[in-house]
């Protein structure tokens, strides 16, 4: 089904004058993947695609009890495919057992959201 989405795609960037490339690297096709490592921390790990600037192009936030913090790597980090980094969580939060979170990774320059998860903290044990 994400093939035809895929072909789907790239028909219609050829069709509308764009270059098949151009779609490929708008930065839609980067794959992500964030766990919780434990109650202070995330791991992000890229999956695919183009790499990515976490903190500079790409804003991480986290959505936690309706307030939104901004949780970027400072300074920015480079995540390429393949590679993992762990993020520490703001301190006034810890994801305790069956609490739950989103994350958010935004391009700013596009106001685009790139990934975005619901992050529900395990069961101990």
């Amino acid at each position: 089904m994400m093939c035809m989405g895929l072909l789907a795609l790239m028909g219609g960037a050829v069709l509308l004058g764009g270059s098949t490339e151009r779609a490929l690297k708008s930065g839609t096709f980067t794959q992500l993947d964030v766990q919780i490592l434990d109650s202070k921390n995330l791991k992000i790990e890229h999956q695919g695609g183009d790499p990515i600037k976490l903190g500079e192009s790409a804003i991480i936030y986290l959505e936690y009890n309706g307030i939104e913090y901004e949780i970027s790597p400072d300074p920015p980090v480079v995540l390429e495919v393949a590679n993992n980094m762990k993020l520490s969580l703001p301190e006034e939060i810890e994801l305790k057992e069956g609490n739950s979170a989103v994350i958010l990774i935004k391009n700013e320059r596009k106001n685009k959201i790139i990934y975005r998860k619901e992050l529900l903290s395990p069961a101990s044990g």
